[in-house]
């Protein structure tokens, strides 16, 4: 949610020891002179080069990853100045919001289907006549399911609540499909119909039911550990999600959601090295049985859970040679290319 004061993107191997635990190596990294902010990957379905898409202050950088030991940069798409960018992928086509006071960059869409060579992209500014007419100018998130509908998540319209985006027909030009209720969402993550709101002003998570898009129905909530719900992400069996308050000495908590409307909590985990230091957690993100965690001050980490009652760190690299409280270091962690590399 904070300004990042990183200019580095780093790349980290991925592997297996004796005891299945993961160790992170550096690969290679690219440095900006700018801000950078959220971090995403896109593998080439024809090709297999996998690529990096870069949310920086001033735009989005692709980065090829065909050798990852030498990360290249091969385009920059300028963009209004902006501390957060976020972004996703469905398809050949990377979505990407911008949040910022004054910016009308709206949705930058990007089709990346002539990757190596070329791009096109554009921002698309839409009004919805069921929002208000309003022009679609900022959102801070957005999330694409496996049915290819695309979640976007603290924008100018709707009080900041899930607009609600169909890409099946043409994802380069998505078509309004409706929108939940009028509550702020900083981040939003879905699956199986179910959205996991991460609703950071009221301090709780929301599960929704959006299998129907013009009624979309609450199944529960829980108030995170620290009131200050930043994001979450589902574990592959859909029984468990993981939640990051976005304060100092927060943990990465986990909750059994089987039951959206009696959700449990499980436990959580804080790098130990640095307990009662004040370091700040960002984004988490579930890779079989691993998180994938981005804290600012402490980098990348890796935790085992799979007991998610017993978190248990296995494996680090800290990107930012310093401590404590603050926003520089790690903003985000993207560990879902298919080589096993992972983006910080």
């Amino acid at each position: 949610m904070h300004k990042l004061y990183t200019l580095v993107l780093f790349l980290i191997g991925m592997s297996f020891n004796t005891n299945a635990q993961f160790n992170m190596n550096l690969l290679s990294q690219v440095s900006y002179d700018a801000n950078l902010s959220d971090i995403w990957g896109w593998a080439d379905p024809d090709t297999g080069v996998e690529y990096a898409i870069v949310g920086v202050n001033n735009g989005v950088s692709i980065v090829s990853l065909e050798d990852p030991e030498n990360a290249t940069e091969l385009f920059f798409i300028p963009g209004q100045n902006s501390t957060w960018r976020d972004i996703k992928t469905w398809g050949n086509y990377a979505y990407v919001t911008t949040d910022q006071g004054g910016t009308t960059d709206g949705l930058l869409i990007i089709d990346m289907t002539d990757l190596p060579g070329d791009i096109q992209y554009y921002n698309w500014n839409p009004t919805f006549p069921a929002l208000g007419n309003n022009v679609l100018n900022t959102c801070h998130n957005i999330y694409i399911d496996e049915f290819g509908y695309a979640y976007l998540a603290g924008c100018n319209l709707n009080g900041g609540g899930i607009i609600y985006l169909d890409l099946n027909n043409t994802p380069y030009f998505p078509e309004y499909a409706g929108a939940g209720p009028a509550t702020y969402s900083h981040d939003i993550y879905v699956r199986d119909n179910k959205s996991y709101s991460s609703e950071i002003f009221d301090g709780n998570l929301s599960v929704y039911d959006v299998s129907d898009k013009s009624n979309t129905e609450q199944l529960g909530f829980v108030t995170t550990p620290y009131s200050f719900t930043h994001n979450a992400w589902l574990s592959d069996d859909g029984l468990t999600v993981y939640t990051t308050d976005e304060l100092a000495n927060a943990p990465v908590a986990a909750y059994d959601v089987s039951d959206p409307s009696e959700m449990e909590f499980l436990d959580e985990y804080r790098p130990l090295e640095t307990v009662g230091e004040d370091v700040i957690p960002h984004n988490v993100h579930v890779w079989n049985d691993f998180l994938i965690i981005s804290y600012y001050t402490d980098g990348g980490r890796i935790v085992d859970a799979a007991n998610p009652a017993n978190l248990i760190e296995v494996g680090n690299y800290d990107t930012f040679l310093g401590g404590g409280q603050g926003f520089q270091g790690a903003w985000g962690a993207y560990p879902f290319l298919p080589s096993g590399n992972v983006l910080i």
